[in-house]
């Protein structure tokens, strides 16, 4: 039978290597970025590892032609896409960290459940993050026609 100061020493050196797995993940995120392009080329968005906008940039000139919901609704739809694409590297990064770190049982709340904790961000198409923004975004559309 293992000592308690054997079990001690080994929950210790278990704490200080998730500390480090974290704080390199945590190194990792903060230089990470993922840039996605639309569809149609026209535009490209570099999200940062807590969803921040870091760059927008048009493509071409097609923009100009594209009616202002259009090239909300490509925004939008780009945006997501790399945020959903951004979270699921999160995710990535973190789950085998909080995998490896042992089960307390009787402990509630000690497991991670990564998709309640990020929902549908992860989805990777933005589908679900475009339902959600494009009603808000033609509510935007219409009180925009509704001014003079």
């Amino acid at each position: 039978m293992e000592s308690v100061e054997d079990r001690l020493a080994k929950a210790v050196q278990a704490l200080e290597s998730t500390r480090a797995a974290v704080a390199d993940a945590e190194q990792r995120l903060r230089e990470a970025s993922v840039t996605v392009t639309s569809k149609d080329r026209s535009v490209e968005v570099t999200v940062g590892a807590q969803g921040d906008l870091r760059a927008l940039r048009f493509q071409d000139g097609r923009y100009r032609s594209m009616a202002p919901a259009q090239l909300s609704a490509v925004l939008m739809e780009t945006i997501g896409q790399a945020r959903a694409r951004m979270a699921r590297q999160v995710v990535d990064t973190y789950r085998p960290i909080s995998e490896s770190v042992p089960r307390l049982p009787g402990m509630p709340g000690a497991e991670i459940d990564w998709d309640r904790l990020f929902g549908s961000d992860t989805d990777e198409d933005g589908s679900a993050a475009r339902k959600k923004q494009s009603s808000r975004l033609r509510d935007e559309i219409v009180e925009d026609q509704a001014q003079p």
